[in-house]
């Protein structure tokens, strides 16, 4: 049988353990992959509706100077996504033939499959050379002070994940 003492000699170092542990601890700090770090070059590919959430982008990009805009011919090493959800793909066909099977997306992010809402824009990163996305978030771009801010939440992740 286990007297008070021993049950406090147990307990104690555990307690203390536990209170250790940084109030912070809840925080997600996801990890961005190796392959945005090493990335040189990048390509704005826009799938919205207008040209001004591009323009933006690409300024955005310019100001950060992280990354060297190319065209895609120029084989980048990322793809900067934009997209409001609301794009549709043009499929030649042959109307005696049956329509090609769409294949399935190699978006394997958190929301991938989620709408974008109305106002709003998914920025994704996309390795050029997989098609993999790498990282992801839906933006308030409604406006154009909120569409400046596009591009916070992926250098926000590039600099926790550099640190």
């Amino acid at each position: 049988m286990r007297t008070r003492a021993s049950v406090l000699c147990v307990s104690l170092p555990l307690t203390l353990a536990l209170l250790a542990v940084p109030a912070n601890c809840n925080e997600k700090r996801p990890v961005l992959p190796v392959t945005i770090s090493n990335a040189r070059t990048i390509y704005v590919e826009n799938q919205t509706a207008g040209a001004e959430l591009y323009n933006t982008a690409y300024t955005e990009l310019l100001k950060w100077g992280r990354f060297r805009i190319v065209d895609k011919t120029q084989k980048p090493d990322l793809i900067l996504r934009l997209s409001s959800g609301n794009s549709v793909k043009f499929v030649e066909g042959d109307s005696s033939k049956p329509a090609p099977a769409t294949q399935p997306t190699k978006e394997s992010f958190a929301g991938a499959d989620q709408a974008v809402p109305p106002g709003s824009t998914r920025i994704s990163i996309v390795d050029a050379k997989t098609g993999n996305s790498l990282w992801s978030e839906v933006r308030k771009t409604n406006n154009p002070k909120a569409a400046s801010h596009m591009l916070d939440g992926f250098r926000e992740a590039f600099d926790r994940s550099s640190r």
